[in-house]
């Protein structure tokens, strides 16, 4: 196999630009319809709190600027009041989602006491375009068009056009990364914000002249601020380009060598390991990072150092695994790859196999021009700063980066509660190099039949439906249970129901039982709402999704014998809640089911009499699969 004929990548056309967009809001577009139907997450219940806080925080800066105290955005009174909550995490998405939604809420919060951790007493102007929850979750569906948008630009730029469409297309009909896509946290936005640092550093890599490369690595250094503001697993992405850049290097370092060992010129040293990407990322960088987070502000040592701790020793929630609750290491180190292999669409598994064998050939066939810059160390000392090949670049860092983030989970000793979600930056890599596979099937077709120009964009547009369509298909399926999906590979959901894969987390799925609730609870009736947290509630009820009347029994048993109707989300490690239900109730009978393709999901449970239906009868909930 060998790879397919990349265009020139000096530079990208207007065109490309077009592209990019229309996939931006495209793939925009499909989270947010689809995100009406998700049930709000128990995260999410944290981010919605902060995310209205970190709104607090900016309105009283202004405030205080505008009766002249231009610094109450600096008051550590000011800072730990609207900051202090859910200070685990970096701000910038907390921010963002609290900026959409102030401006484009339809705003009913002055009729909402106790659903909002701020008492507001009028109602906001805004734009009213969207529900609270959903103005909340419009910024990470706006990044992961972006990231639908930049898979493109990146195969466009090295690899084909035609691979980038096909690997846009299955980044985001990836069920899992859909899934998390469409949600008020920072697991598919680091996803999104790793690829664009990725992004920008080949494009800094492939600089030609020294103005672009300054600029290019300010852009760099830009966006891996924002990166390291989402979620920390933005760490430990700098070492891995240095690494590739290293690589990229290597025959002009052996050169370089060997020249200075006569001349001693440290100029073509500085150039070739201190590109000005690395000297913006290792210099503003650092200083962007503290300034966008002002909750470090009053004790930067102590609190960054709290927050690395905080995640280097994370507790280690629950996870079902082949039969087995994991929750303490050692963890079994083919968790990710078997996750990995039961959770991708099969036909995007096939086509990233194809394309990593096609990949493979490449450095055999390339010639040492291409190694080389244009002008390399054989020219004088211009070949450190010359732009990389652009083929043998952007093949290596995918290769890389789909490596370090399933390899940083593989260790035995990293926490897996939160599943594929912690190695999802791997995904649109493993779709880039399923890009390249349909590329060579593309240039297989027409070497079997020889085609005009316009025979060549029917066979492209076909072959793109035909492998994009059955993981379309997947995500169709598994939506709005995707953490119950499985692939073929697995059985389907019943398959991976029998093997003992974990069920699904974070208590969404009670979303499917609130039409039962709404219509079957008497007034001011409790409910044990299980492993659904009170401020996920709260957004479901500012919504119109749930009834504001309906009460929150408790925790723990207590809450389950304190409830009129109680529910229990299917887990392992969540089967004694089920048979407190029935133990608290004197019954077994359940009100709803919940099901996805036959696997049940979350069951409610009524007290005899608490339940306005005379004869409660087992049903799955019109919104259920």
């Amino acid at each position: 196999m060998t790879l397919p004929a990349s265009p020139d990548s000096s530079r990208l056309r207007r065109v490309d630009g077009v592209i990019a967009l229309l996939l931006l809001l495209l793939g925009t577009l499909s989270l947010a319809v689809a995100g009406r139907s998700l049930g709000f997450t128990r995260d999410e219940g944290y981010y919605f709190t902060a995310a209205e806080n970190h709104v607090g925080y900016l309105e009283e800066s202004l405030q205080g600027a505008a009766h002249g105290r231009p610094l109450t955005f600096a008051n550590r009174q000011v800072i730990d009041r609207w900051l202090g909550y859910n200070s685990e995490h970096p701000p910038l998405l907390k921010t963002l989602f609290g900026l959409s939604w102030r401006l484009l809420h339809r705003c009913t919060c002055d009729r909402e006491p106790g659903l909002h951790p701020v008492s507001y007493p009028h109602r906001h102007r805004t734009l009213g375009l969207l529900s609270q929850g959903a103005a909340m979750r419009l910024p990470t569906q706006l990044l992961g068009g972006a990231l639908a948008a930049a898979v493109y630009l990146f195969a466009a730029l090295c690899l084909s056009r035609f691979a980038g469409l096909v690997a846009a297309a299955l980044t985001l009909l990836q069920p899992r990364l859909f899934f998390h896509s469409q949600l008020s946290c920072f697991d598919a936005p680091v996803t999104a914000f790793i690829f664009l640092t990725t992004l920008a550093y080949l494009w800094a890599c492939l600089a030609g002249d020294r103005r672009q490369r300054l600029w290019r690595g300010l852009v760099f250094a830009v966006v891996l601020a924002a990166a390291m503001l989402t979620k920390h697993n933005t760490f430990f992405l700098p070492p891995i380009l240095v690494l590739h850049w290293l690589y990229m290097q290597r025959r002009q370092i052996r050169l370089l060598w060997r020249r200075d060992a006569a001349s001693a010129d440290g100029a073509s040293w500085v150039g070739c390991l201190l590109p000005p990407w690395a000297v913006f990322g290792a210099t503003l960088t650092p200083l962007l990072y503290l300034a966008g987070w002002p909750y470090l502000w009053p004790a930067p040592v102590q609190r960054f150092a709290s927050y690395i701790g905080f995640h280097l020793h994370h507790v280690h929630y629950n996870i079902e695994y082949l039969g087995v609750n994991y929750n303490r290491p050692p963890y079994p180190w083919h968790y990710v790859p078997l996750m990995t292999l039961f959770t991708v669409p099969v036909t995007t598994l096939l086509l990233a196999t194809i394309g990593g064998l096609a990949v493979r050939s490449l450095g055999r066939r390339v010639s040492p021009a291409d190694l080389q810059s244009p002008g390399s160390v054989t020219d004088q000392a211009a070949a450190p700063t010359e732009p990389v090949s652009s083929r043998v670049a952007a093949v290596a860092l995918i290769l890389l980066s789909l490596a370090w983030p399933i390899a940083v989970i593989m260790r035995p000793g990293t926490p897996i509660f939160g599943a594929e979600k912690h190695w999802l930056p791997a995904v649109p890599f493993l779709a880039l190099l399923a890009g390249v596979g349909a590329q060579w099937a593309l240039d297989q077709l027409v070497a079997l039949r020889p085609l005009s120009p316009r025979g060549v964009r029917w066979a492209a547009a076909l072959l793109a439906l035909l492998v994009t369509m059955p993981a379309a298909i997947e995500v169709a399926r598994s939506h709005p249970y995707a953490l119950t999906h499985y692939n073929a590979l697995a059985g389907g959901p019943r398959g991976a129901a029998d093997l003992g894969m974990n069920r699904h987390f974070w208590g969404y799925a009670v979303r499917g039982l609130y039409p039962t609730l709404n219509a079957e609870a008497r007034p001011q009736a409790s409910i044990y709402f299980h492993d659904a947290n009170w401020n996920m509630l709260q957004m479901s009820m500012k919504d119109g999704l749930l009834r504001r009347d309906l009460r929150d029994s408790g925790m723990e048993e207590p809450g389950v014998r304190a409830a009129d109707l109680g529910l229990v989300l299917h887990e392992r490690h969540f089967n004694k809640y089920e048979y407190w239900l029935w133990d608290a109730f004197g019954s077994t009978r359940p009100l709803s089911v919940i099901t996805h393709e036959g696997v049940p999901v979350a069951t409610l449970y009524a007290r005899p009499g608490a339940a306005r239906s005379s004869s409660p009868e087992s049903s799955q909930c019109p919104i259920a699969k």
